[in-house]
Formats: structure tokens, C-alpha cells, sequence
């Protein structure tokens, strides 16, 4: 009996996705199959139910998750050989390697669509993008989008705005985390002791966050309500904007940063 879905990778992403096609009802743990290097990410596998599988366990599956890194694709395509396009659905989670690449290496016939999570489906509060104008048929959408809402939301975008996908969300998180670090480290330069610090700032962010999500308003508007003229919102706020390293400020700033991001994986997929 071939695994409905097979995870290639099974670091914390392909974790992730496997816990929540479980925990959704999507397939059982011993429907699900793991191919993966390293010893130690099998022993996860093995912890959480799923089966050991190679490359001539997935001819009859209904699903393969490439979740490795773009740099080790030729070796695990290698390893997975042919795919038919009558065989499994390949679902790709890889920056910046194209779908019709993928399509190559895995002989030239399977069926491929690409999706771009990113770290808080560990959660299940992920938002995945999925490649909109693949060469496959609605159903198969339908799947990569019922997997992908078993850890959060999804939408679809088309494949040539995926680089900018994972600049602004796959990347994105560890953009907050490091305004956090920022935020920490300044708060303890003005004289709060490290835990109060990194208490306040974190839960502030977290508070923020919430309401954000709680409320109608857009972040503009939630913004200017804190603003006050002349007071000590706005004094803060200048004078972020006038640190930004452009005219543009912060604006400018996140804008390069984003760019930066989304170079990188027009770089890997060229690669």
C-alpha cells in the first residue's frame, strides 16, 4: 500500500505540514511516508507515525511535498527519479526554483504546482501562496489548497510574483523578529533591565498584532489613532522615518529590504 501523501524533507516545514494534514484529518500518520538524509529528522519522522519510504514507494501516492532546499533538489530529484503525469501531484515549497524546472528534473511529465508557506504553520497561523497557472487541472488545486488550510490560510498568485511572495511573507517573519531584537535592545539602552525589556516589547508587539487582527480598521488608521500632534508617538515616529537611510524612510527602507529578499530567490531559481 503506496503513503497518500509523501514528505521529501523532513525538516521543521515538512513537519509542520505533516502535523496538520494529521491533525485536520486529511490522511492518518501511517498515510503518510518520509524520505529524508539525515537520520535524525527520520527519528522525528518515526515519533510522529509516519512511515519510512525510497524513491519505489511513490509511484502510487496521491501526493509528493519537495521540502528541501533549493539547493539540494538535483540530488533529491535524482533520488525520486521519473514521475508520471498520471502519478503523484508534486507539490513544491522551494524558493526560487520554477515549477517547469521541476517538471525536468522529474522527467518532464508530472504534474507540478508550487506553494509558499512560511514558518508560523508550526502553529497554524501560515498564510501559503499558491502558484495560480500551473499546468493542472482544478482538482489538484484544490488539494494543494486543502493541505495548505490544514496550517493556515492560502491565496493564489501567479508563479512569476513568487519571488516577491517570499520576500514579503516567506521571509517576512524574520523581519518582525529582528525589529523585535531592535526594539529589545533599545528598550534595555534606555534603562529597563533585560526581562522587563524583552517583556514589554514583546507583548506590545504580540497585543498590536492582535488587535490588528480583531479589528475592521486598516493599520493606517489604527496608527494614527496612538498618534497624537506633538506628542510622544509622533516624536518617535519622525524620527524613525528620518533615520531610514533614504528620503523615502521607512517605506524606503522595508521596500530594499523586500527587494533584497526577492532577488536572492530570483537567484537561487536561476541556480
Amino acid at each position: 500500500m503506496y503513503p497518500r501523501l509523501v514528505v521529501v524533507g523532513f525538516g521543521n516545514l515538512g513537519q509542520a505540514i505533516a502535523r496538520g494534514a494529521i491533525e485536520s484529518g486529511i490522511a492518518a500518520p501511517s498515510e503518510i511516508g518520509a524520505i529524508d538524509p539525515e537520520p535524525a529528522q527520520l527519528v522525528r519522522a518515526r515519533e510522529h507515525g509516519l512511515r519510512m519510504v525510497d524513491h519505489a514507494n511513490i509511484g502510487g501516492s496521491e501526493a509528493v511535498l519537495l521540502a528541501v532546499k533549493p539547493q539540494s533538489f538535483a540530488e533529491a530529484a535524482k533520488s525520486l527519479g521519473a514521475i508520471a503525469a498520471d502519478g503523484p501531484l508534486v507539490i513544491s515549497v522551494m524558493a526560487g526554483v520554477r515549477s517547469n524546472a521541476i517538471r525536468d528534473a522529474l522527467g518532464g511529465a508530472a504534474r507540478v504546482v508550487r506553494a509558499m508557506p512560511n514558518t508560523p504553520a508550526a502553529i497554524g497561523r501560515a498564510i501559503t501562496a499558491v502558484a495560480s497557472d500551473a499546468d493542472v487541472v482544478e482538482e489538484d488545486f484544490a488539494r494543494v489548497e486543502q493541505l495548505f488550510a490544514s496550517v493556515g490560510k492560502t491565496v493564489r498568485v501567479p508563479e512569476a510574483l513568487f519571488d516577491a511572495v517570499t520576500a514579503v511573507s516567506g521571509s517576512g517573519p524574520a523581519f518582525v523578529f529582528r525589529f523585535l531584537e531592535a526594539w529589545t535592545a533599545a528598550a534595555e539602552s534606555l534603562g529597563l533591565p533585560e526581562d522587563k525589556a524583552a517583556a514589554l516589547a514583546r507583548e506590545t508587539l504580540i497585543g498590536a498584532a492582535a488587535l490588528l487582527e480583531t479589528s475592521d480598521e486598516e493599520p493606517q488608521v489604527l496608527r494614527a489613532r496612538v498618534t497624537s500632534k506633538g506628542g510622544t508617538t509622533a516624536a518617535g515616529l519622525a524620527r524613525m522615518e528620518d533615520a531610514s537611510p533614504r528620503a523615502g524612510g521607512i517605506d524606503d527602507l522595508m521596500l530594499e529590504t523586500m527587494r533584497a529578499a526577492r532577488d536572492r530567490g530570483i537567484e537561487l531559481g536561476r541556480s
